[in-house]
């Protein structure tokens, strides 16, 4: 019949309407006997037949076919001294783990003998017990608890005892069961018919049935049975990985051995039929087998769920150079959310037994990390400086309710951070993500002085915990530690990707965000094409600079002010020369100082101690009432729209003067090294033309010359011989009124970088740091289909548009760039590439990400 598949090693082709009518299990096993490989061989009855099965008179088919199979396995169907035995196994386009199947087909009171003369008697009758029991609870919905009651129980059962229960079950069962071998097959083929057709597993009438010849790794020493993934499913290197018994049948319920200690013939024969299977599925696949009397057998393989993404590209990347697939399908073959597990350490999935989990909150910076838990950035700074000195351990998690600007050294040393204020684009999250660490927020969470309590359990400082932060998923904290398995970009394959990754990437391309050189080496090992945004704020949250800056805050005058910011710049220039070198040939966009000046500001009471102390040291008669005078003074009720930006610049010219001069230095250092570079100057929080063009320009009224960026440059290149510097100014676009003035702005900006966070709360009217106290219930009801911090909502993405346009009608030549947490994101660099924008920035550990969704478009767009 047309309707029925049968499959062996000598199976050629089949057509592939034939193919698409047998259903998942049916097609993994047509796949192998395709191949030549040895199958357990056996027959399918596709979809169309499946659903008549019932009307069907089966004797006559079902012999041939068992014919066919009682040669290829030299056993007969109800023999007596050598029993075929069969499975008949359910098959729809409904991918489950397990399909309901039924086993042992063919066993009776003759057959139970003569198979129990290969594996034991009390094996046999065990298994035609389960045959019965999986008749009566899985074709016929009987339940299980009547069989249960029926059973004969004991730890250790004989053939004797199990046959009482044999006996009471075939009687429950009556006419639902026949000895004849083949009223037994076809009774339960009707059954699961009648049984599963129209079920929740019969996807689009898709459900067929696969009749397969059963053997066995029990029948004497020189049988075994097992499975084993092509290659190894966490490091994807190209050994074998599974596990066998021998002369044993169920893998679950012995003490497997590793499947390299099997008799090497047997070893290679497997690792053969792995290459030959990756070649096949262009991925890693998971086989099993059996080996009876010596007698190969392929029982099914499948795809692997459980793979690492470091093992499957190096699967990609092994067949690509054997020219097995080609670079774009290499490229199209992983998402970009994937590639943070080669980025950061991941959970260790052999150690999380036993230990409590409490799953749920937002992921902030993915990877996993495991520390002492600390409440408070003094207190974890302290006791990191104490293992550093007894040699104990400097593993922590900073956990508080939220963080800010003075925490940022806590967040550099600790391996994570928890909050349980905030989101994904809050101030801890994008701190850890600029610096590599691992962040979530657990709204859940409560804290009281040195304890927070989640799900009931109770944290105190000191404890162990360990959080996994996937990309894809919710976090997860374990209460105590698990391992890790730590990335090695190197060795892991993701440099060799990103190689193939390059060859797709053209015009549109990926900067970082990176403040030191450490983060610029990085995004220069991942490819970065310069740096599109450095944030000069943080250099300065440095512990050895953090309180010479908070000193020029509190200054009383012009003067007191700018002999503070010469004792800074030396700082400033170290830090751009590094930046500059790294990226010799790379465009530095360099942001100056944009954070509102409270921030610097002390916010605990031991800080605040410890910044007195310090003003003590520099001014013996200060007080320190006058101290948290002045630092209250300078308190905001909106700071993000307050004093900050270009607004402190035209307030207190002298800071961008030192910056731009520390800017300036820095390259003409390298200058006179022979090293050309063209700094990209970036103005933040502009809202018209005006601001810009003071900046820029400078300016001389009343008096009073304010020096503009050109005067800067003129005066650094006379003092360091150098003829002259090329550099250029450009600006944030990160307020409505901004995107919309674009046209006049451009008179003054050879570049634009799209600040999409900041656009995104002043658009909105949103809070990054407060979103999530409301967020899930517009979620709930359907309000905003994305979370704005992370994909570009539509009016964002409106006054980018006009922005974009505006400016280039202003400057035709003009650059432009995505800087905003949203620039690795792959939705939201579609729409950057089709509204003309050249580029997006992101930190480092996300510039892979960006490549990839960057690659993955243009091949679109040749497709």
């Amino acid at each position: 019949m047309e309707n029925i598949v049968y499959f062996s090693k000598d199976l050629k082709e089949l057509d592939e309407k034939v193919k698409k009518r047998l259903g998942i299990r049916g097609r993994r096993a047509v796949e192998l006997a395709m191949m030549g490989l040895p199958i357990a061989p056996g027959f399918i009855i596709d979809s169309e037949l499946t659903r008549k099965l019932p009307q069907v008179n089966l004797k006559e088919f079902l012999k041939t076919h068992i014919e066919h199979l009682e040669k290829e396995t030299k056993k007969g169907f109800g023999d007596a001294k050598k029993p075929l035995l069969l499975k008949v196994v359910l098959s729809s386009d409904f991918n489950v783990p397990y399909f309901p199947s039924i086993h042992n087909i063919g066993l009776n009171d003759k057959t139970v003998t003569g198979f129990g003369q290969f594996t034991g008697l009390d094996f046999a009758y065990g298994e035609y017990r389960f045959l019965l029991r999986s008749v009566g609870t899985k074709i016929y919905s009987l339940e299980a608890a009547d069989f249960d009651k029926m059973d004969v129980k004991g730890a250790k059962q004989k053939a004797e005892d199990i046959k009482k229960a044999v006996d009471n079950f075939k009687k429950y069962l009556g006419d639902k069961y026949s000895e004849d071998v083949y009223d037994q097959l076809g009774l339960i083929l009707k059954g699961a018919a009648s049984r599963y057709c129209d079920s929740e597993i019969d996807v689009d009438d898709s459900l067929s049935i696969m009749v397969q010849a059963m053997v066995y790794g029990n029948f004497g020493n020189n049988s075994y049975s097992g499975n084993y993934y092509t290659r190894n499913i966490i490091t994807g290197d190209p050994l074998i990985q599974g596990s066998f018994l021998q002369n044993a049948f169920d893998i679950d319920k012995s003490k497997p051995k590793d499947i390299t200690k099997i008799d090497k013939k047997y070893f290679d024969k497997f690792s053969d039929i792995a290459k030959k299977v990756e070649e096949k599925f262009k991925e890693i696949r998971e086989i099993k087998f059996t080996i009876e009397e010596g007698d190969f057998w392929l029982v099914e393989q499948r795809d692997v769920d459980e793979k690492s993404t470091q093992a499957h590209i190096k699967t990609l990347l092994d067949l690509c150079k054997r020219k097995s697939v080609a670079e774009e399908y290499v490229v199209g073959n992983i998402k970009p959310a994937q590639l943070n597990e080669l980025l950061h350490p991941v959970i260790d999935p052999r150690t999380i037994g036993g230990v409590k989990t409490i799953k749920g909150g937002i992921s902030g910076s993915p990877g996993a990390a495991i520390g002492r838990v600390f409440f408070s950035t003094p207190k974890l700074l302290e006791e990191y400086k104490k293992a550093i000195m007894h040699g104990g351990d400097t593993n922590m998690i900073l956990v508080m309710p939220a963080s800010y600007a003075e925490d940022v050294k806590a967040i550099e040393v600790a391996k994570g951070v928890i909050t349980a204020e905030g989101g994904f684009s809050s101030h801890a999250p994008v701190v850890a993500r600029s610096l590599g660490k691992v962040a979530m927020v657990q709204p859940e969470m409560k804290i009281r002085g040195t304890t927070f309590t989640l799900a009931g359990k109770a944290v105190k400082e000191g404890d162990y915990v360990s959080i996994n932060v996937p990309y894809y998923e919710p976090p997860t904290i374990y209460l105590g530690k698990v391992g890790l398995i730590e990335p090695n970009v190197k060795e892991n394959g993701l440099i060799d990707f990103l190689k193939i990754v390059e060859n797709f990437i053209d015009d549109f391309n990926v900067r970082a965000n990176a403040d030191q050189g450490r983060d610029a080496r990085l995004a220069r090992e991942f490819n970065a094409v310069g740096i599109g945004l450095c944030r000069t704020e943080h250099m300065f949250f440095n512990e050895k600079r953090i309180m010479r800056f908070r000193e020029m805050i509190l200054a009383d005058t012009e003067e007191e002010r700018r002999k503070t910011l010469d004792a800074l710049r030396p700082m400033q220039r170290s830090d751009f020369y590094d930046l500059f070198k790294t990226m010799v040939g790379f465009p530095v966009t360099i942001r100056l100082l944009d954070a509102p000046l409270h921030e610097f500001l002390p916010r605990t009471v031991e800080s605040m101690k410890e910044f007195i102390r310090h003003m003590q040291g520099r001014k013996k008669a200060i007080k320190p009432a006058e101290i948290m005078a002045r630092c209250e003074e300078l308190s905001e009720m909106n700071p993000m729209l307050g004093h900050r930006g270009c607004r402190v610049a035209i307030t207190y010219p002298e800071i961008y003067e030192m910056q731009c001069r520390a800017i300036f230095e820095a390259a003409c250092m390298l200058r006179k090294e022979g090293i050309k570079i063209e700094p990209e100057i970036m103005i933040p929080i502009v809202m018209t033309e005006h601001e810009l063009k003071f900046i820029k320009n400078g300016k001389k009224i009343e008096g009073k010359v304010v020096k503009g960026i050109r005067d800067i440059k003129d005066e650094v290149v006379v003092e360091y011989g150098v003829r002259d510097l090329e550099y250029s100014v450009g600006t944030m676009i990160e307020l409505p009124a901004a995107a919309l003035g674009a046209g006049s702005i451009a008179q003054y900006a050879e570049f634009f970088s799209f600040g999409t966070n900041d656009l995104t709360q002043t658009t909105y009217g949103l809070s990054r740091d407060d979103i999530n106290s409301f967020f899930p219930s517009y979620s709930l009801y359907d309000l905003i289909r994305n979370n704005p911090f992370q994909v570009l909502g539509e009016q964002v993405k409106e006054l980018i548009e006009v922005a974009a346009l505006r400016g280039r009608l202003t400057r035709p030549d003009i650059k432009m760039g995505l800087c905003g947490e949203h620039g690795a994101d792959p939705e939201n660099i579609e729409f950057c590439i089709n509204v003309g924008l050249n580029y997006v920035s992101c930190n480092p550990y996300s510039i892979p990400l960006a490549k990839l969704a960057v690659a993955q478009y243009n091949l679109r767009q040749e497709e």
